[in-house]
């Protein structure tokens, strides 16, 4: 319940806070959206956007996705935002969502354009994973999306990376990227209950965090190798 509490006035203030010199919109019309266990409604967050917000679908760019799952698969809540222009400017617009469904927007206008990609296809990816096959921590579970400007290889170091095909997680042996084009990782790690003796670990050494790639990523990437396929690569 404290947990719930914090959410919503995180967002009471995020939706009223408002840096010098940009203007903040909020969306006051917005339909109570599915909160089904194992199902989260990320394409449907998108169409309430496209619904309430008149951003320009041309230029929207992805920016980022933040999801907690409790021990049983249920979301806790869902923030999801994203950057396109309106009237020619650049904003960015934002969605929190909480447990029973309720979701909250927002648009806030900015001075510049990222080099991301469109999140529509990394939300679709997403929609695609089996989240009623995840095994859930008795902490619960988190799902973030990372985007990366940087050359990086994921290998056995990782333990579990996969590609998302289709409704499943096909098992990755390794993945390289090389490329001056923005990509994405999909990354969904336990939430340990809170041990103050416990060390912290880093999500990269985790070895319950599983990293899933899209698509489009799978398409971007210098090499892939599937670990069912002993080691043949697609170069």
């Amino acid at each position: 319940m404290l947990g719930i509490v914090i959410v919503v006035v995180f967002v009471l203030w995020r939706a009223s806070y408002v840096p010098p010199g940009y203007e903040t919109i909020k969306y006051e019309t917005v339909p109570v959206l599915p909160a089904e266990q194992h199902n989260p409604p990320f394409l449907e967050i998108w169409e309430a956007m496209e619904e309430q917000i008149p951003f320009d679908n041309r230029t929207a760019k992805s920016s980022l996705l933040v999801m907690d799952f409790d021990a049983n698969g249920s979301f806790t809540y869902i923030q999801f935002g994203f950057f396109a222009d309106m009237e020619d400017e650049p904003w960015v617009h934002s969605a929190f969502v909480l447990q029973n469904g309720s979701a909250y927007l927002s648009s806030q206008r900015l001075d510049y354009r990222p080099p991301h990609a469109h999140p529509l296809g990394t939300l679709a990816a997403a929609d695609d994973i089996p989240f009623d096959e995840i095994s859930y921590g008795k902490g619960g579970t988190s799902l973030k999306i990372f985007y990366h400007e940087q050359n990086r290889t994921y290998d056995d170091t990782y333990g579990n990376i996969y590609a998302v095909e289709n409704g499943t997680l096909r098992p990755l042996k390794f993945i390289s990227f090389a490329t001056t084009e923005v990509w994405n990782t999909i990354e969904i790690y336990p939430l340990d209950p809170p041990d103050e003796n416990r060390t912290p670990t880093a999500i990269d050494e985790d070895p319950r965090a599983l990293v899933i790639f899209a698509p489009r990523e799978i398409a971007l990437a210098e090499r892939v190798a599937y670990a069912e396929t002993n080691g043949t690569e697609r170069i």
